[in-house]
């Protein structure tokens, strides 16, 4: 697992995304209606840690300190947006969690996250790096809802370009060319004390720029 970091100092944003992007029908939608599902589900050694379907949803479990926790979707995609629906159920204000995308076994790929004290960040993990590199730093944003509201996350990766929402109001983009294709990943970290966290209403589409702003 990487390491679970929160960087300080806002970087400078946007209040609009710089590109027109298209998103096609669905490609995939993911509901958790059963228990037969292509997402990982494991217990790690010890209950450190789990990713179960539990309820009509994928629930993920981790101790604090010990950094991210990854489920991946089994399927790989290139230019997708990924919106899921993410809400803590136990643990501390200020743990971290949300999706990736392009992403592999090892945790590498691109991680759209916010924390339950409403914050974000876009990172970066990359196999030259222990702590996933941030591409937009953490900051706080009035968007996210606190606590253990639920959060309607969309992540998008088309081309080089990364873009990031949470209901429906665009936070930040970035870009990055270092990983074109993976799969996508709901992801979760805990500091304090462990935290729960359910994703859910899983839909994958189709991303292809269109314009420039």
């Amino acid at each position: 697992m990487l390491v679970l970091t929160a960087a300080c100092g806002p970087t400078p944003r946007s209040t609009s995304p710089s590109q027109f992007v298209n998103l096609s029908d669905e490609r995939a939608h993911y509901t958790f209606d059963d228990s037969t599902t292509t997402w990982e589900t494991f217990t790690a050694e010890g209950n450190e840690a789990l990713f179960q379907v539990i309820d009509g949803a994928l629930l993920g479990a981790v101790v604090p300190n010990k950094g991210y926790l990854w489920s991946l979707s089994g399927t790989r995609y290139s230019n997708a947006a990924i919106q899921a629906t993410v809400q803590q159920i136990k643990g501390l204000s200020g743990n971290g969690f949300g999706v990736m995308c392009r992403a592999d076994a090892a945790g590498n790929g691109y991680y759209f996250l916010i924390s339950s004290a409403g914050q974000f960040a876009i990172l970066k993990g990359s196999p030259r790096r222990i702590d996933p590199e941030p591409l937009v730093e953490w900051q706080p944003s009035d968007a996210i809802n606190l606590d253990m509201a639920e959060n309607q996350l969309l992540a998008i990766c088309t081309g080089d370009y990364l873009s990031f929402s949470v209901n429906r109001q665009f936070l930040a983009e970035a870009r990055d060319d270092e990983y074109a294709a993976g799969e996508i990943g709901m992801v979760l970290g805990a500091v304090g004390e462990a935290a729960w966290v359910t994703f859910d209403d899983i839909v994958v589409r189709n991303a292809t720029i269109i314009g420039v702003r």
